[in-house]
């Protein structure tokens, strides 16, 4: 009797084993979308794969599967503008509900918890952005009239608290999702074209926790090696600039030049100590240099008198067009140049990696700024010198 009920035991076992799905579902309904074709893809690093496709019905039903033995990105869409974002866990039955064939309407994902964290993140920024832009078309409406004035100081305000406040959602969303995929995403939040909510200068601990619990969760996920290996880059980049800072950061002495100028005769960046000076990497072929040495010249002439002195290093390679740029352009300092294009020694020394770069040193030497142009470098000169 034992062995009967035993065998009963094992075969119930099998039998749920076997109806076990072994693929994930993403159905749904989606209201009004009669002859919209809708696209299920997969989402890779530097790929989309298309899986599936249906054409909606009256009904607007649909139903996808497929497989994966680790949880990745995917999306619904109908075309490139109009799409929402799924993260799908293996065996997950995913269902979806929308009013209307706009994707970003979704109110419903059921099956996947994953997934409903996208949709939060993405309603809530949607929030924020729609905020921001009502009262960016406020502002655009009051330009040449008084009232301007009067609100632009509380319009700042009110901007900076909505963005704060976007901050600190997404801060606190990943330190309670920084197991899931969602928040890789919410790293890379953008409350404008190429400005993110968070960045590696004040955030670096939001993407070490993301990388660090991701990388030990799911070490095989693509979308997770690639965050990894964006990670270790700002990692390097963190500690070269750290190396810089070192050598040329604010408040060090700034490291010698001694090079000549164009009759020969060497010159040495410390012979100006006592002065302000404004130490200058640009060439004759800069188009940006070019543009900015009339300002210069602008500078040189109301502060020179009062202990302003600037020292420029060219990059250029041919002695001749070095010349005459200094002629064209009327610049009456000190030029000094090795004339060995983008490997002059002190362009590598202090890391300049374009130009114009500058910087501003005080009478004893050290820097005090960098990279000052236009009206932000006579503003500065004029809380020095006036």
């Amino acid at each position: 009797m034992k062995r009967f009920f035993w065998l009963i035991a094992l075969t119930t076992i099998i039998i749920s084993c076997e109806t076990e799905p072994e693929y994930f579902t993403v159905s749904g309904k989606i209201k009004n979308a009669n002859g919209e074709k809708l696209y299920l893809i997969e989402l890779q690093s530097k790929n989309i794969v298309l899986l599936d496709s249906v054409i909606l019905n009256d009904e607007g039903t649909f139903s996808f599967k497929g497989q994966t033995d680790i949880p990745k990105f995917y999306a619904l869409r109908t075309n490139a503008n109009n799409y929402v974002t799924l993260i799908i866990n293996p065996f997950e039955q995913i269902v979806l509900k929308a009013k209307s064939i706009n994707l970003a309407n979704i109110s419903i994902i059921e099956g996947s918890p994953d997934s409903q964290n996208i949709l939060t993140l993405r309603s809530h920024l949607d929030k924020s952005v729609q905020q921001l832009d009502s009262m960016g078309i406020y502002y655009q409406s009051l330009i040449g009239t008084s009232e301007i004035n009067k609100v632009k100081d509380s319009l700042q305000l009110r901007s900076q608290k909505i963005i704060s406040e976007h901050t600190e959602f997404t801060k606190n969303f990943i330190k309670e999702n920084s197991h899931s995929l969602a928040s890789l995403m919410a790293l890379y939040q953008q409350i404008a074209p190429r400005r993110y909510i968070l960045n590696p200068k004040d955030h670096m601990e939001y993407f070490t926790l993301v990388d660090s619990t991701l990388m030990q969760k799911y070490p095989e996920s693509d979308a997770v090696k690639t965050l990894h290996t964006q990670f270790l880059e700002i990692k390097r980049q963190q500690n070269n600039e750290a190396q810089v800072n070192n050598i040329v950061g604010i408040g060090e002495i700034a490291p010698e030049i001694y090079l000549p100028n164009p009759e020969g005769d060497s010159i040495a960046l410390s012979s100006l100590r006592g002065k302000y000076v404004l130490l200058d990497f640009w060439a004759s072929w800069c188009r940006p240099c070019r543009i900015e040495n009339p300002n210069l010249v602008k500078s040189y002439k109301k502060y020179h008198k009062k202990g302003f002195e600037i020292f420029q290093v060219s990059l250029d390679k041919n002695n001749e067009s070095w010349v005459n740029a200094i002629e064209n352009d009327n610049l009456s300092w000190v030029h000094v140049s090795d004339l060995k294009y983008w490997n002059c020694a002190p362009a590598k020394i202090y890391q300049v990696q374009s130009i114009p770069a500058s910087f501003l040193l005080d009478k004893k030497g050290r820097i005090i700024a960098k990279n000052l142009r236009g009206d932000v470098l006579e503003a500065k000169l004029s809380e020095l010198f006036d």
